[in-house]
């Protein structure tokens, strides 16, 4: 609220924009209102926002791995802004006119590194065993890189092993989690960052069986 007291003006009333003006004990009252807000709701903008509900969602079950995935990136975008960037179009799938999230198209990390080699991966008494190729003659892989793999269970837990590539082929990684289930697994992944942080590579999803 404004309180105008110009002689210029004289006494004041109505509105212009979003100003309400009128006088009291001969004082001009300005009151400002809040702009009309048009809730759009074509189909197009509310895939939109369903899209944008479903990132933040992803962010915050994923975040300390997408931390990990992007460090490619120009120094003025965030590991979020990233994430969203490289799945907004390529990470759903249309259910009844719906968004929703493809697990097996969503990437947690992207960079210049290749793709992790998966052999195979299968669930023991202990949890989830990912075998990966690690051939240190193949070009960009190097024994100082480091795996990263993570897998979302159903009740809620966000496994994740982080270990050094190390000069064994095939190599493992193992995300312990004693007596689970393939049923209880809502979706895995895995990919390398090199030593230095610097770089990384594209995530791979990993389909585990029983």
């Amino acid at each position: 609220m404004s309180i105008a007291e110009s002689p210029l003006l004289g006494p004041m009333r109505k509105s212009m924009g979003n100003f309400t003006v009128y006088t009291l004990n001969g004082m001009n009252i300005v009151r400002s209102k809040a702009f009309k807000h048009n809730d759009a709701k074509t189909e197009k903008q509310l895939i939109m926002r369903t899209r944008m509900t479903l990132f933040g969602k992803m962010y915050r079950t994923f975040n300390s791995i997408i931390c990990l995935g992007f460090p490619e990136r120009d120094e003025r975008k965030s590991p979020q802004n990233m994430f969203v960037s490289v799945n907004f179009t390529t990470a759903f799938v249309m259910v009844d006119k719906t968004p929703v999230i493809s697990y097996p198209l969503m990437l947690l990390s992207k960079g210049s590194l290749p793709k992790v080699q998966v052999l195979d991966a299968g669930i023991d008494g202990d949890g989830i065993t990912i075998r990966y190729g690690a051939d240190l003659s193949f070009k960009g892989l190097h024994a100082t890189d480091e795996m990263v793999a993570c897998a979302l269970l159903k009740s809620g837990p966000l496994l994740i092993t982080r270990q050094i590539r190390g000069h064994h082929n095939p190599g493992t990684i193992q995300l312990k989690y004693p007596d689970l289930q393939a049923d209880e697994v809502t979706c895995c992944y895995v990919f390398s960052r090199s030593g230095d942080g610097k770089k990384a590579s594209d995530t791979v999803f990993v389909g585990v069986n029983g």
